[in-house]
């Protein structure tokens, strides 16, 4: 088992896996950088969980798509990822033109987030400390 940290051959002595540089005993835990890397690990697992955090439900609904949990919409983000590609690749469009509808798109749902939506939700009466900006009449 090399990578669980479990030892290759043997058991340890009473002090963990402190054992001569020679000896067929290897116990993975022991080396100098596994303190350095469980702590990258642990590191990079917090970095991911909070910048990933917010698209969980996301995620988790692409992965039940992708791997033919939902067939039906499985099948529909197939035909629309064909129909997508195969658009762009029969038309002649350019890379400015892509790059300037991109942009247009992300402009379009900025303004909508930070400006349109705030202004048209409704507050609930029992949610009224969620709308901050706004004072909801009853």
């Amino acid at each position: 088992m090399v990578h669980t940290g479990a030892k290759e051959e043997g058991t340890s002595t009473e002090q963990g896996c402190s054992v001569p540089h020679g000896s067929s005993l290897v116990c993975l835990r022991s080396r100098p950088c596994s303190n350095d890397r469980d702590s990258q690990v642990r590191a990079v697992t917090a970095a991911l969980q909070s910048r990933l955090g917010p698209y969980e439900r996301l995620l988790t609904y692409l992965q039940a798509v992708l791997v033919w949990e939902k067939p039906v919409q499985c099948v529909l983000l197939y035909a629309l990822v064909n129909l997508v590609f195969w658009f762009f690749a029969l038309t002649s469009l350019r890379l400015l033109f892509l790059v300037a509808s991109g942009l247009a798109v992300a402009v379009f749902v900025d303004t909508w987030r930070t400006k349109i939506w705030p202004e048209i939700r409704v507050c609930l009466a029992n949610l009224s400390s969620v709308c901050s900006e706004r004072v909801c009449e009853e």
